[in-house]
């Protein structure tokens, strides 16, 4: 056979590809559920989310078996998969972990940050403020993600990191069933608290608006205004 008469071979992704892949359709799915563009309670099929999001099997399988572990889908045996439903006596599970994680991430964050890291805090502060004068629900959710990744960051901690990295997307998924996309005063109040506190490295400070956000977060429980 001649070298032009050949076939090319189909092209396999590097692991580098896949991984990335993999990543892509987490982030993706992990928006969903935590917005609630996929409510609890919804079927889901690989088949399904991979058609939707343009992406192979593959990744889209092992990214629903990372966000199974972390509790935003549901296995049925022999029945396929769901959104996992909510549950208010999940949520007081959820903030007493998280008031003992972000406790940890919040002190060693003020004492840890970089200059450049407590610029940013102050940064997102201010753009916070914006947010929450012009309800652009949004630019605050963006801001929001953005000041997780910074405190992940900034603590020097990677298990403590990675503990929160698991607890945020359960804590947007009661925050969207909370307030749906309009923002509470309140609660952004309390993240412009948190993070002025670490641009100055005042730990006290970061963690009184730790203890402030959670109480608000916890008086919520059981208190809807989205539909699902």
């Amino acid at each position: 056979m001649s070298k032009a008469s050949r076939k090319p071979k189909a092209h396999a992704p590097c692991p580098a590809e896949a991984e990335s892949l993999t990543d892509r359709a987490y982030k993706l799915l992990e928006e969903m559920l935590a917005t609630l563009q996929l409510p609890p309670g919804t079927p889901v099929s690989e088949a399904e989310l991979s058609s939707q999001l343009g992406i192979g099997r593959t990744p889209v399988r092992e990214a629903m078996q990372r966000l199974a572990r972390e509790r935003l889908l549901l296995v049925l045996p022999r029945r396929g998969c769901i959104v996992t439903p909510t549950r208010p006596e999940e949520e007081v599970m959820l903030i007493e972990t998280r008031r003992a994680i972000e406790t940890l991430v919040m002190e060693t964050a003020a004492a840890r940050a970089s200059e450049s890291e407590r610029r940013q805090f102050s940064e997102i502060a201010a753009r916070m403020k914006t947010a929450l004068r012009t309800h652009d629900f949004d630019a605050f959710a963006r801001l929001d993600a953005e000041f997780n990744r910074l405190c992940i960051a900034a603590c020097r901690n990677e298990l403590a990191g990675s503990m929160m990295q698991v607890i945020a997307p359960l804590s947007r998924r009661f925050w969207f069933t909370h307030h749906g996309r309009t923002l509470s005063k309140e609660g952004v109040e309390a993240h412009i608290e948190i993070a002025l506190a670490l641009s100055r490295g005042d730990a006290k400070a970061a963690l009184s608006g730790t203890r402030r956000l959670l109480r608000y977060v916890e008086s919520r429980i059981g208190q809807s205004s989205v539909t699902a």
